[in-house]
């Protein structure tokens, strides 16, 4: 596997990415972007799935919303859906990347902003979605809001506006909601994952996403699976799943053939 740190123009800001390659001489590549949620990985963090991914041939492009880690600026709902517009355009344009090939992993938060993404990006082939972020007035009417975001700002996790961080989220999340935008995203296949065993996002929440979604569409629940995956048996499991689900899609001669039907399994 090879590694290649990437800086991304952002207006006045910049993206930090890391890209992992497969080492078996190919020209262009498969590739699969990660979109994170409320807290982020380190990239080493992302070796594991990045090695699952490259092992099959295909590329793995991790990063962080501006606000996060290296990347500067400061973060919200449409500076993070602007960012993965220009993540997207700097994989196309990729010289290793093969751009009618490109899927994305939303997680969390970066779930509900990859469906909105999807929902308008014809570029995108294939889109997983794992304990997503099923619909942006729950967390805008989540009890503890304002502590969850107060307290993210004050770890120095992520760097948000200094005022009206509610208020800017409400006026954010007009016209972009995953419960609108899901269904959008057919015929290009969606698998969507939740963890039996995630006490933040509620399961029942996203069954309802996976229910707006249009064929074809997959929705898996890992057993032992909480929301941030400490379980290794668990987070295993729900990388092999991932794994096999962008072999699918990404690997074929021809896109939207042999679609996994609608399909809802227990791990």
């Amino acid at each position: 596997m090879i590694k290649e740190k990437v800086t991304i123009q952002y207006y006045n800001s910049t993206i930090s990415g890391m890209f992992f390659f497969p080492n078996n001489g190919m020209d262009r590549y498969p590739a699969v972007c990660k979109a994170h949620g409320l807290v982020s990985n380190k990239f080493e963090k992302e070796e594991e799935i990045a090695t699952m991914l490259t092992d099959e041939g295909i590329a793995y492009f991790a990063f962080h919303f501006t606000g996060f880690y290296d990347s500067t600026g400061v973060n919200s709902i449409q500076t993070s859906l602007a960012n993965l517009d220009i993540v997207i355009n700097y994989l196309t344009n990729h010289t290793k990347v093969n751009p009618l090939r490109i899927g994305i992993l939303g997680v969390s938060l970066g779930g509900a902003i990859a469906a909105c993404h999807v929902s308008r990006d014809q570029r995108v082939s294939a889109l997983a979605l794992l304990a997503p972020l099923f619909d942006f007035e729950f967390m805008v009417n989540y009890p503890e809001f304002d502590a969850m975001w107060e307290g993210l700002a004050l770890t120095g996790l992520v760097r948000l506006p200094t005022t009206g961080i509610k208020e800017k989220l409400v006026n954010d999340i007009k016209g972009n909601n995953p419960l609108n935008c899901i269904s959008k995203i057919a015929p290009r296949p969606l698998m969507i994952l939740a963890g039996a065993k995630d006490d933040f996002m509620p399961i029942n929440g996203i069954r309802k996403l996976y229910q707006k979604a249009q064929l074809p569409k997959r929705f898996e629940i890992i057993g032992n699976a909480d929301h941030n995956l400490t379980n290794c048996l668990a987070r295993y499991e729900t990388f092999s799943l991932i794994r096999r689900f962008f072999v699918e899609h990404l690997l074929k001669e021809a896109l939207y053939v042999n679609l996994i039907p609608d399909k809802v399994s227990v791990i």
